[in-house]
């Protein structure tokens, strides 16, 4: 035999022994390393299911304090009216409690009988239509705890509502009392519970949408939907599991994820929906201490296998990396299809295309969405049976144009699959290819937002034009140290200048009264550092035109974000405070008499008789009752009595001096309150004006005159410390019976020798 062949042949044996060598220690290896990601498998296994249920207890426990909360509340509002000091308690619970942004009352018909926003107490801003309200109305039960779908408030986050049915007498539906839960609010403890980078936390109505995620930067995935086909939020479900582990792709993310979930849904809370917990890795994170491993043994063995031999070693190493360029090249593609796909689903907007036989070859979930078909019932679909024959027909000269080659873009009010209305700019791009029409892309912006906001901005728009036509406004320009860099031409009519040039450079705080001054300082400071802000303040203008001036600053910046000046919008409140001096008057006058009303008097009252206490000096109190006023009113009529209630008004105001205080406290019962007047002054006067009554005469349409007499009570204030306003009215009160007692048309004198003035009628 040949040596070249026997030494072959030899070298052929070695390199078996040594391959049967590898062969086994890369099985043990092998088998090391799998026990081993088994292990690592486990322990993360165990480690998401503590945590989320560090979360359940954590959310039970909070949803079991509100829960006793809105059943204290709804117990209180079953026994006791409900008023301010329930307003009051509403206030004081969601400030306690900083898991609930509002808690609201309901009544039978949805409106807001308390509110711990008190702007919307009274309110029905359509409540009636919203889930919290009309679950619990069409399926009332008082035991249970009704947990609303997230929907998204006016400040874009999400929000839940938790609700309970208030019973009536006979345990129907009579309203429900709801707390409003902040998602804030379980942000610190989702970011609490994470120990990995890569962890991620979020809480989830038991319908699927997601209202909490942590970290912050992933928060795209709160409002998401997580209820899909083949989701991991489904097959929890379906398990029929209060706990559950998997791995995979996550629907919402695209990301392989190791995830638990846990259900929230305490049995002693009866919630008719629960509330969901899921925590979750990265499967690359999880397992890189075990690739870090294997690649540490894979890389000794490798190394071992090149000192025996070289030769084998790179032609396995050659292989190897071949098998892994491939696996790469594979995986990249993968990933890049699920980028493009993920890239196309999450444009906010509509994308599609459409083939010069008009139709589908591509849609994304949006558009997928908007007209509530499946990726099977989209393929292929007709532009006509997607859209309808009129939609169709609309659109049709613009599809037209894009198949002529002609890029278009217009606007379309459409309806969705829903049945609500909707607001679309639309592009339609043709595709060419070697001058011919292949098809055109559709690309669609729902802009119902931005309409519905251009909408209101044109209802305001008139609304202020309205304003401006009545009262001007300035919009004026101040560098950050309060430097006038520009106004309009309103503004210098407001400040009395006749041109820019007379006040440009000028500080316009120097306008501003002193006593405004420093806070209309104070609101530039604040706007300087970016913030925003208002103020109400009194100005003299240049000619000495004093005004109040309501004002609303912002910062202005440039483009590299830093503020280069302060914009102020400016209108004049002259007559406005004085609007708003004259409600006061108003809201404190009796309508018919024009004299103080109780209200209003009994406050002045209070503060005569404090300035009496402390100060010193007498103190006097009439209390007054037309005589037989019933009978005028069931002869004559009431517009009769009015004459005579106005006319006895009038009297009083002739009779008293003008620092007395009289008031109508009742029908036809007045009360007076003279200040510095001692008994015998006080008995004087009452006499005088009961003889001024009598003395009146009232003209009737037909027949005589009418005349009416006056009971008055009188009391003095006495000695000492313990007087209150109430004694002192019931004092006259008294005298003012023994006047009706003894004959009426008389005066009274409360106290131990009664003094009587009287006339016969």
């Amino acid at each position: 035999m040949n040596p070249l062949h026997r030494q072959h042949n030899h070298f052929l044996i070695q390199w078996l022994i040594l391959a049967m060598a590898l062969l086994l220690l890369g099985i043990a290896v092998g088998y090391d390393l799998y026990q081993e990601r088994g292990r690592v498998e486990r322990r993360e296994h165990d480690r998401l299911l503590a945590t989320s249920r560090v979360i359940q207890e954590n959310v039970e426990q909070n949803l079991a304090s509100i829960n006793r909360v809105l059943a204290d509340l709804r117990k209180e509002a079953a026994t006791a009216p409900v008023g301010a000091k329930f307003n009051e308690r509403l206030v004081t619970l969601t400030e306690a409690m900083p898991s609930v942004r509002t808690l609201l009352l309901l009544d039978r018909a949805g409106t807001v009988r308390a509110a711990s926003r008190p702007e919307l107490v009274g309110s029905t801003a359509e409540f009636s239509r919203r889930d919290y309200f009309r679950t619990p109305q069409q399926h009332p039960n008082p035991d249970t705890l009704f947990v609303s779908p997230p929907f998204r408030t006016v400040l874009g986050v999400f929000a839940i509502t938790v609700t309970r049915m208030v019973p009536g007498p006979r345990g129907e539906f009579a309203g429900v009392i709801t707390a409003t839960l902040d998602p804030q609010y379980f942000d610190p403890l989702l970011d609490s519970v994470r120990y990995a980078p890569d962890m991620a936390t979020s809480l989830h109505h038991g319908d699927g949408v997601v209202f909490a995620h942590a970290p912050r930067q992933q928060g795209a995935v709160i409002g998401k939907n997580l209820d899909q086909p083949g989701s991991f939020f489904r097959r929890h479900r379906e398990s029929g599991q209060a706990a559950s582990v998997f791995a995979g792709t996550v629907l919402a993310t695209g990301q392989e994820r190791m995830i638990a979930q846990r259900n929230v849904q305490p049995a002693e809370l009866n919630m008719d929906k629960p509330l969901g917990v899921a925590v979750s890795r990265l499967l690359d994170d999880i397992y890189a201490p075990w690739r870090h491993d294997f690649q540490m043994k894979a890389a000794g063995f490798v190394l071992g296998a090149l000192v025996i031999g070289l030769g084998l070693y790179a032609y396995q190493r050659r292989l190897r990396q071949f098998v892994l360029q491939e696996a790469a090249a594979a995986d990249a593609l993968k990933a890049s299809e699920r980028f493009m796909k993920m890239v196309a689903d999450n444009i906010p907007g509509m994308v599609g295309y459409w083939t010069s036989e008009l139709r589908c070859a591509f849609a994304n979930s949006a558009y997928l969405e908007w007209f509530g078909k499946t990726t099977e019932q989209m393929r292929g679909i007709t532009i006509q049976e997607l859209m309808g024959e009129q939609l169709f027909r609309q659109n049709e000269p613009y599809i037209r144009a894009a198949l002529r080659g002609e890029r278009q873009d217009f606007e379309r009010t459409l309806t969705k699959a829903d049945g609500s209305t909707g607001y679309t700019w639309a592009q339609y791009v043709p595709d060419i290819e070697g001058g011919r029409v292949k098809g055109f892309f559709v690309l669609v912006s729902d802009i119902s937002r931005l309409k519905r906001v251009e909408m209101d901005l044109v209802a305001s728009e008139a609304n202020l034009k309205a304003i401006i036509e009545t009262e001007p406004e300035c919009v004026k320009l101040l560098a950050p140290d309060g430097t006038l860099l520009q106004i309009n031409r309103a503004g210098l009519d407001m400040i009395e200048a006749e041109s820019e040039e007379q006040v440009i450079g000028a500080h316009v705080a120097d306008l501003v009264v002193p006593e405004h001054r420093d806070a209309f300082n104070k609101l530039n400071e604040r706007v300087a550092r970016g913030e925003t802000g208002s103020l109400e303040f009194e100005i003299v203008g240049l000619k000495g035109r004093r005004c109040w001036l309501d004002t609303h600053a912002v910062p202005m910046r440039d483009a590299h974000g830093r503020i280069t000046s302060l914009l102020g919008v400016t209108r004049d409140v002259t007559e406005h405070k004085k609007a708003q001096q004259e409600l006061e008057r108003l809201s404190q006058i009796d309508a018919l008499t024009g004299l103080s009303n109780r209200r209003h008097f009994m406050t002045l009252a209070e503060q005569e008789l404090a300035r009496a206490l402390r100060y010193g000096g007498a103190l006097s109190v009439f209390m007054m009752d037309i005589d037989h006023f019933k009978a005028v009113n069931d002869t004559y009529g009431h517009q009769t009595g009015d004459l005579v209630l106005q006319k006895l008004g009038s009297l009083c105001r002739e009779a008293l001096r003008e620092f007395d205080s009289v008031g109508r406290i009742g029908g036809e019962e007045f009360a007076v309150i003279l200040p510095q007047t001692d008994g015998p002054r006080a008995l004087e006067v009452a006499e005088r004006l009961r003889q001024a009554v009598a003395r009146t005469e009232i003209a009737l349409e037909r027949g005589l005159p009418l005349q009416f007499t006056l009971s008055i009570g009188v009391t003095t204030l006495a000695g000492g410390g313990g007087a209150n306003i109430d004694t002192l009215l019931g004092q006259a009160d008294s005298a003012l019976y023994e006047a009706k007692r003894s004959g009426r048309n008389r005066v009274c004198v409360y106290g131990a020798a009664l003094e009587t003035a009287e006339t016969t009628v």
